[in-house]
Parts: structure tokens; C-alpha cells; sequence
């Protein structure tokens, strides 16, 4: 039998909660006011999370709680303490992305439940092993990962899986977006994600020409369609995911309402009979109208190419209600003729050949001249409408007043729509008080007596019709009556405040126990205090004494290779993405590095692909084991399932990337005990705290100290999808072959890509970041390993900038800081730029 899958709703207000449990979720996730990745939702203060928790399991949903950002040192310890609120207040999990957090929640609060967030990018199956042997109870799958991925891993594992099965999808794999950050300041690993993805950008070749027609294909060129699974539910159930999982905390409550119900009625239809599965229209619509980009399965039944994205709008389409048919001079209102009913109240907006959108609320319909406050499919209308509209002009109606008040009435009337069903017994006797016991549908029970004692009646004896209506009266609690057993012996009689009053007792009762039942043993605060105290002093020791200090670059062909070592580079990275652009490396190439690095006295590092689905994880494994007899002086991993597993496969030191979001101590702290000897830093960490972190850091530290930083790494590639012409059922056609491309924003800047040999697009920073003037800062702070990201770059680009920095470096070594010459070596460098320096996040930071 298949088993019955949890409905997870969003929550980003109150409203929202009540929408969700009222309309059928089996769980919601909602957000504290910190910590969680969704800063700008409503969220709930510590008092309305007890409330919301006490609300959701009187009525059987479970409650998570997203604590899905990175975090600085300096907030560890008040993140534990609010995990620790959270865990009193009975809470059935968190859901966490920082690996620090995670590390420490193991020692300090080993009885709460844990989820990996999607922000984890867990996405092959030695990342799901990698997160259950770390005490994750749950794993929030990658987006991008499809229905055969998800059943092995299942399959294999038996792991409780978590995936997105409707709403908005971010572009990039989530936990590996810096697009917002870099560029505008707002960190989407802090909760503050701008959505630039949501913004025009044009397609333009290596000399800035633009290579699309903008009013052909469309300007949002990164804009996903949302998700919408519907009519999938029984191969989703079928591949073993458990937990059914709909975006939208900052979505309105009647969205919650809508799609919650919606997909309620889908799962239990499913459940009863996946063979006859139909979505029936009325809830097709209901979910277009509510809320949609367009719609996509997702990449669930693999890369879907251009049908992913919502090219020509970033918002909300609605529901196609027509065509203009023309306009009447006389009455001045547009004609349309209607493909859905239209009331007043709704909201259309018509899609104008000039001048963009026109958006109104419908305050008046007219039908053959005369007004009406309905008109149905097919009826010609006029409608006041301005703006200048033509014939031909679409018409989407994106607000639907009759569904969002059916919608609202879930959430604001008193009277609850969800009902628990409950079990009546009672029994009444003279002179005896009145018995009454209540069961719910979880085998709970309680009872109580009456304060007085029954009586011979005289007239109007109790009986079983008036005690059912009595009973039922359940209007305003979370229950209904399903079915009573009574015994009655004689005529007796109680008043009926007696019996009113035995039904309020027993059900607050029930409700205690219901409560009682979920919630799991408190941990008191001395114990937390002792925990805390223990599992934080790890993380206060002086920092060890490191190597000496080295410079670093990250390449991708043989000839930078080469350029990187006779400049002076004391490390190189090498492999990992190969960029379609460039040409593939090859297993000869990193031979013949490792022996031109061996000769020139430098050390070699193989990189790995950040991203590495299954199939991809085992020819790269495979590699490595014929690789393991060369001279490597390290694995390079930027993904957790191969950080899981490398040991298997290599016997070389292993650094840690920075795609791993190393942001505080805690995390340098996992990844010692996973093996890694050094770890290079998030891009987004300030030279502050990399100060703090360098004083008590356990293993060495890299940062990066050059290059385009990579804004992106996506499945989706819109050099395939468009020029490409990559969809379902057809395959690209390689444009992207020894070529360059970018995106243009609208201030004019290039945002240069690459496609590897995935075919995954790896969006780069217009701006190069460059701190070379801040190298004495950097290494005083505790850096051992200053990193240039040249992977997209050519030879003379890495030869110029490697020797610049080894200059510096240098300078350092020997006591000569000489800011003359920093200034000199950044105008140089600056040449190679046009786009213009940054320093990142090095005096901004994201906090």
C-alpha cells in the first residue's frame, strides 16, 4: 500500500496558519522573527509560536520551524537558545541550513527533530546519507533532482524525503545563489533574497550584441514558471517522497487556502485510487487563478528546457479571459468576449500591444447595453476600461472575488472547517451524577461527572435525540460528533446547563491530552546552560599554528595551468567544471598538470564539480580511483555528498570549497570531523569576521581574494533553452561550443556565463572582485590561502593577475608593505576588468 504522504503548507502570518490547518495540511512551516529565510513574511514572535503550535496540535498538524540561514559566531549561541525555546514550546522540528548550527544542535539539543533544508543543496544520495548520519530526520530535497533520483535514493536509503511540489522556483540550485547578494547587498542566505532573477536581462554574445529578439522570446530570461504537480500525485507518491511540500510563505492566506485545499482533495483521491487519478477542472483553474507564472512539473521528469521559464512575465498571469473584440465609441468600453464567467469585484488586466499592461478591478459589466453582476463564458461584454487598447488585446482576469472570498471564509469565521471526529459515551441514572466520556480519532479519551445528580422526571425525561442535538453542538471547536452511545436507565432528567457544562469539561480535557501527547520532555535551562557551555568552548580555542602562506588559483584548462605556475602560484585547482567554451579537461590534461606542477615544485589540486547528480557523482568517483597513484596534493569538494564520501575513493587531503557556505566556527568544526584539512570561506563573510573566525580557527583558511565570483550554478541554461531550442522531447543543439555569452541587465552591465560539460549554466559577477590592496589585512586575520577564481579566464589573464599577487604576497612574507605598489598592481588589474573592481562583501558583509 502506498503510503499516505504529509501536506506541508506555508505560513508566513496567522491568517496564513489557520488557512492552512482549516484546509487540510498535515503540517506547516512557518518562521521565528530571526534566523529564518524568509525576513520579509510576518513571521511569529515567541508568544504566537505557542499559540500556533498549541493551535496545530489540538487539531493534529505538526509544526516545523525554518532556521534556514547561515549564521555568524557571534549568533550561535542565540540561535541554541531559541532552538531550545522552540523545543519547549513542542515544536516537531526545524528546519536548519547552517552546518555549524547543525553540528552543535547534535550536543545541545539532541531531542529535537532536524530537517535539511533545501538550502543544503542535498541533491544525490550520498548527500541524504551524509545528512542522516550527521541526525538529520529529514531531508529537503535540491529542486532540480527528478522522479528516478528520488526513487533510488529512497529506495536505498529509506530516508523521510521532503520535496517542493508547487509554487515559485528559484532559478539556481538553492544554498548556491550569491545573485542578490553580490549585487545588491541582500543575502538570500540570510532571508533578504531582492529576487533579481525576476528582472529583464537580454542574451548577448562575447562582443555585447544581443543574440534575442526581447519581444519574441521575452525579457526574463531567468524567470521560472512556478511548479505545479497536480497532475502527477500518484507517480510522486510512487517515487517515495514523504513530505508534499508548497512554497509560498510570503504568499496571501488565501493562497494558502486555495492551493491547500486543493491539493488536499488531490492526495486523498489519489490515495483511494491512483489508477482512476483525475484532475478535475474546476481545480485546475482554481489553481492558475489563485496564483501563476505559467506552470511547470519542475525538473521531476528531467530538464525541461525553455517550458521551465516564464519568459515573457516574472508575476502573476491569472486566467486567460478573452480577447478584445472592439471598442464602443458611444459607450466608450472595451468589448471582450469572455472564455470564463466574470463578476464584479474581479480584478482582469489586458495585455496592450503598446504601452505594457492595463490592470483594473471590475466595477461595472454591461452585457447587450444593460448592467449585470454576472456575465458568464461566452457572453460579449463591454467594460470601461482606459488605456490604449486594441483588437486582439489579451485579457487575464488574475483576481477571482468569488474565489477569494470562499477562500477567506476558511480562515475568518469562527466556525472551523477542519473537524476532528469524536466518540460520545454517556450514561445517566437516578440519584446518580451524569457520566460522560469522549473519544477522538487517536484512541484519546477523557470523561468527567456532573456536578449534580440525575432526577426522576416528571415530564421530560432524557433521551438519546436530545442528548445527540446537545452534543452536536460543537459549532465553534475543532470537533464534531461522529457517534454516540448512550445508556439511560429510567426516566431521568439533568438541566441542560449541567450537560452543557460536562461537554465543555471533557472536551478541554481531550484537548489537554491531545496537547500532552505532543509535546515532547522540556529541557530545563540549567541543562541547557551545561550544554551550551560545553559544546561553545570548542569553538574558543586559540588557533593552531599553519603553514606557511600560499597563493592559490582555480583553473580550467592546461595552458592557464601552466601560466599560473611560472607566475608564481603555490597551489592550483584544476578539473571540476569543465566550460564548454574552453574545451573539456581530460584525464591526460590532469596528468600532464600534475607532472608540469611536480616539476615546477607546485602543488596540484583536483577540483570537483560543485553539483554532481548521481550519475555525474559516479563517473567523477570513478575518475578518481584511476587517479589515485598520481601526485595530487588534494580534492577540492564543494558538495556534501562527495564531502560524505571522498575517503572512499581518494587518500589525498581534502579542502573544502566554498560552495560548502562555511560562515562560522561551529561549521569548520564538521567539516574537521568529516576529514577536511582546509576550508575556504563563504564569499559573503566580512574581513571582520573572518578576523573573529581566524583567531580560533581549527583548520586553515582560505578566501578568495580575485576573480568574477560565480553568481549562480543552475540546471537550467538559457544559451540551450533559447538558442538551443531545448525542451521536452528535443534536444539543444549546442550553441554554447567555443562561444562566450552573457546576460545584460538594464543599467548595461554583462553578466559573463559559462556552460559546462553538465550543461549547467554558472552565471559569473560583471564586477571582478579584487582585494589586493587588502592582502596584509587578510593574512593578519588568519588567512593561510589566498585564492584567485580564474576558471573562465585565459592564459595572459591568469599569468597578469598571478603575478600581481605574488608580489604582493610576497611583500608581506618579507616585511615590505608597500601600498604604492598595491595601488599600482589594482590599476593594472583594473584593466582587465571593464566592468569595474568590487570588494565584495570584504566591508559590507550581509549581517
Amino acid at each position: 500500500m502506498t503510503q499516505r504522504p504529509e501536506l506541508l503548507a506555508p505560513a508566513g502570518s496567522w491568517e496564513a496558519l489557520v488557512a492552512a490547518v482549516q484546509n487540510g495540511a498535515d503540517a506547516v512551516y512557518l518562521g521565528g522573527k530571526m534566523f529564518n529565510a524568509r525576513q520579509s513574511a510576518s513571521n511569529f514572535d515567541h508568544d504566537e509560536m505557542a499559540r500556533a503550535v498549541e493551535y496545530a496540535h489540538v487539531r493534529g498538524v505538526k509544526i516545523y520551524v525554518t532556521v534556514n540561514i547561515l549564521l555568524a559566531d557571534h549568533e550561535l549561541e542565540e540561535a541554541l537558545r531559541f532552538l531550545h525555546f522552540l523545543h519547549n514550546t513542542g515544536v516537531d522540528g526545524v528546519i536548519l541550513q547552517d552546518l555549524g548550527l547543525a553540528r552543535l544542535v547534535r550536543e545541545v539539543l539532541p531531542e529535537l527533530p532536524v530537517h535539511a533544508s533545501t538550502q543544503m543543496t542535498v541533491h544525490n544520495l550520498e548527500g541524504v546519507k551524509g545528512m542522516l548520519e550527521a541526525g538529520f530526520k529529514r531531508v529537503v530535497l535540491a529542486r532540480e533532482m527528478d522522479l528516478q533520483e528520488i526513487a533510488r535514493i529512497k529506495q536505498e536509503t529509506g530516508a523521510d524525503l521532503e520535496a517542493f511540489i508547487h509554487g515559485a522556483l528559484c532559478v539556481c540550485y538553492s544554498g548556491q545563489c550569491l545573485m542578490s547578494s553580490l549585487i545588491g547587498g541582500r543575502s538570500g542566505n540570510r532571508g533578504k533574497c531582492a529576487q533579481p532573477c525576476r528582472l529583464p536581462y537580454q542574451l548577448v554574445d562575447q562582443g555585447g550584441k544581443n543574440r534575442v529578439d526581447p519581444s519574441e522570446v521575452g525579457e526574463y530570461l531567468l524567470s521560472p514558471r512556478d511548479i505545479n504537480t497536480s497532475a502527477y500525485i500518484p507517480q510522486l507518491m510512487a517515487a517515495g517522497i514523504h513530505s508534499f511540500k508548497i512554497e509560498g510563505r510570503m504568499k496571501r492566506p488565501e493562497y494558502v487556502a486555495t492551493v491547500i485545499r486543493t491539493y488536499r482533495s488531490l492526495i486523498d483521491r489519489a490515495l483511494q485510487d491512483s489508477g482512476a487519478y483525475t484532475v478535475q477542472e474546476e481545480e485546475s483553474r482554481n489553481l492558475a487563478q489563485i496564483f501563476n507564472r505559467d506552470f511547470s512539473p519542475g525538473y521531476f521528469f528531467g530538464n525541461p528546457g525553455k517550458d521551465l521559464m516564464s519568459y515573457k512575465r516574472p508575476n502573476n498571469r491569472g486566467v486567460r479571459l478573452g480577447r478584445v473584440k472592439g471598442y464602443n465609441r458611444q459607450d466608450k468600453r472595451v468589448e471582450i468576449l469572455l472564455e470564463e464567467p466574470l463578476r464584479l469585484g474581479d480584478g482582469i488586466e489586458v495585455w496592450v500591444t503598446e504601452g505594457g499592461r492595463s490592470g483594473i478591478e471590475v466595477n461595472s459589466i454591461f452585457i447587450k447595453g444593460q448592467p449585470v453582476k454576472f456575465a458568464p463564458a461566452g457572453a460579449l461584454v463591454g467594460l470601461p476600461i482606459p488605456g490604449k487598447i486594441k483588437p486582439g488585446d489579451r485579457v487575464f482576469k488574475t483576481h477571482d472575488a468569488q474565489l477569494m472570498e470562499r477562500a477567506r471564509e476558511t480562515f475568518t469565521s469562527p466556525r472551523e472547517t477542519r473537524k476532528i471526529p469524536l466518540e460520545f459515551f454517556v450514561r445517566a441514572r437516578v440519584n446518580e451524577p451524569l457520566y460522560m466520556q469522549v473519544k477522538d480519532d487517536r484512541g484519546l479519551a477523557a470523561e468527567a461527572y456532573s456536578g449534580e445528580v440525575g432526577q426522576e422526571a416528571l415530564k421530560r425525561p432524557l433521551t438519546r435525540e436530545f442528548l445527540q442535538e446537545q452534543l452536536n453542538r460543537l459549532g465553534n471547536t475543532p470537533f464534531e460528533l461522529a457517534r454516540l452511545k448512550v445508556e439511560l436507565e429510567g426516566k431521568v432528567m439533568l438541566p441542560m446547563r449541567e450537560i452543557n457544562e460536562l461537554r465543555r469539561q471533557v472536551l478541554l480535557a481531550l484537548e489537554q491530552k491531545r496537547l500532552s501527547g505532543t509535546r515532547p520532555p522540556r529541557v530545563g535551562q540549567s541543562t541547557l546552560n551545561r550544554r551550551l557551555k560545553t559544546a561553545l568552548a570548542q569553538l574558543e580555542k586559540p588557533a593552531a599554528t599553519w603553514p606557511e602562506k600560499s597563493l592559490a588559483v582555480s583553473v580550467t584548462d592546461l595552458a592557464s595551468l601552466k601560466a599560473a605556475v611560472r607566475s608564481g602560484a603555490d597551489i592550483v585547482y584544476f578539473g571540476g567544471e569543465s566550460f564548454r567554451s574552453k574545451g573539456p579537461v581530460g584525464e591526460q590534461d590532469i596528468h600532464d598538470g600534475a607532472e608540469f606542477c611536480r616539476r615546477h615544485k607546485a602543488s596540484l589540486v583536483l577540483s570537483s564539480p560543485r553539483i554532481l547528480h548521481d550519475a555525474e557523482f559516479e563517473s567523477f568517483t570513478r575518475m578518481l580511483e584511476r587517479l589515485r597513484d598520481l601526485p595530487l596534493a588534494g580534492i577540492l569538494v564543494g558538495n556534501l555528498g562527495l564531502l560524505n564520501r571522498i575517503g572512499n575513493y581518494s587518500d589525498k587531503p581534502v579542502i573544502g570549497d566554498f560552495s560548502l557556505n562555511i560562515f562560522n566556527s561551529a561549521s569548520l568544526l564538521y567539516l574537521q570531523e568529516k576529514g577536511v584539512t582546509r576550508a575556504t570561506l563563504s564569499p559573503e563573510l566580512s574581513l571582520k569576521q573572518i578576523q573573529e573566525m581566524g583567531e580560533r580557527a581549527i583548520l586553515p583558511l582560505e578566501a578568495v581574494v580575485q576573480g568574477t565570483l560565480p553568481l549562480m550554478n543552475t540546471r537550467y541554461c538559457p544559451v540551450g533553452s533559447i538558442l538551443g531550442g531545448m525542451a521536452p522531447g528535443k534536444k539543444c543543439g549546442g550553441p554554447c561550443k567555443d562561444q562566450k555569452f552573457g546576460l545584460k541587465d538594464r543599467m548595461g552591465l554583462i553578466f559573463p556565463l559559462e556552460v559546462d560539460q553538465f550543461c549547467r549554466m554558472h552565471l559569473f559577477n560583471a564586477k571582478e572582485l579584487c582585494v589586493i590592496e587588502e592582502v596584509p589585512s587578510l593574512l593578519k586575520a588568519g588567512v593561510t590561502v589566498l585564492r584567485i577564481e580564474a576558471r573562465r579566464e585565459d592564459p595572459h589573464y591568469v599569468a597578469r593577475t598571478v603575478g600581481h599577487y605574488r608580489q604582493a604576497l610576497d611583500r608581506f612574507l618579507q616585511g615590505d608593505w608597500n601600498e604604492q605598489r598595491d595601488r599600482e598592481a589594482k590599476q593594472d588589474l583594473a584593466e582587465q576588468s571593464p566592468a569595474g573592481l568590487t570588494k565584495g562583501h570584504y566591508f559590507r558583509g550581509v549581517i
